[in-house]
C-alpha cells in the first residue's frame, strides 16, 4: 500500500504544470532575467530590461559633420568611423528594482503557449501576492515591451509602458 501511494504521489508531482509550484528567487542576472531555485535562469517574457550595456560602440555625440575642405587647403584627417564609450559603474536600475522586488522571495511561474519553447525559459512571474513582476518593471518605467515574439498580454503590456511613459517615470523621465 506504501508503495502504491509513493507511485501516485510522484506521478502527480511528475505531471503537475510548473505554475502550480513556487520556487524562491536566488538570484538576480539582470534586468529581466532571474535565478529560481530548482528551476534555472527564467527570462521574464514580454519585456526588455532598460539597462545600459556596459560598453558602446557606435556615436557617442552629434554625428560628425561634412567636411567642405578648399581645393587649396591639405587634408585634415577625418573624424574616428568608431567611437563610443566604456563606463566601469553603468547604472542598472532595471536590475536593481527586480532585486528588491523579487530576490529572496517566492515565485510561481507560468509559462506562456504563445512564446513557443527557444531554450530561454521566458515565463511571467508572480510573487506570493498575485503580483505580475513582468508587468511592475513596465508599470515602474525599468523595462520595454519586447515584441521579438508573440506572448498573450501584449496588449496589456504596451498599455503599461504607454501610462509609464505618460507619468514620466523610470527610463521615460523627461
Amino acid at each position: 500500500m506504501g508503495v502504491l501511494r509513493t507511485a501516485i504521489v510522484a506521478g502527480v508531482i511528475a505531471f503537475m504544470p510548473a505554475a502550480a509550484w513556487a520556487q524562491r528567487v536566488t538570484k538576480v542576472q539582470d534586468g529581466d532575467t532571474l535565478v529560481v531555485d530548482g528551476v534555472g535562469k527564467v527570462h521574464l517574457l514580454g519585456i526588455k530590461s532598460a539597462d545600459a550595456p556596459a560598453a558602446q560602440l557606435g556615436p557617442s555625440g552629434p554625428p560628425p559633420q561634412a567636411r567642405h575642405d578648399p581645393p587649396d587647403t591639405p587634408n585634415t584627417p577625418a573624424p574616428a568611423a568608431i567611437g563610443g564609450h566604456i563606463s566601469l559603474s553603468r547604472d542598472r536600475p532595471s536590475r536593481d528594482f527586480l532585486r528588491k522586488a523579487a530576490l529572496g522571495k517566492t515565485v510561481r511561474i507560468e509559462y506562456e503557449p504563445l512564446a513557443g519553447s527557444n531554450g530561454d525559459r521566458g515565463a511571467y512571474l508572480f510573487l506570493e501576492d498575485g503580483t505580475l513582476l513582468n508587468a511592475e518593471m513596465l508599470k515602474a518605467g525599468w523595462a520595454r515591451v519586447d515584441l521579438t515574439r508573440p506572448f498573450t498580454r501584449q496588449l496589456e503590456f504596451k498599455a503599461l509602458q504607454e501610462q509609464a511613459q505618460t507619468a514620466a517615470v523610470g527610463i521615460w523621465i523627461r
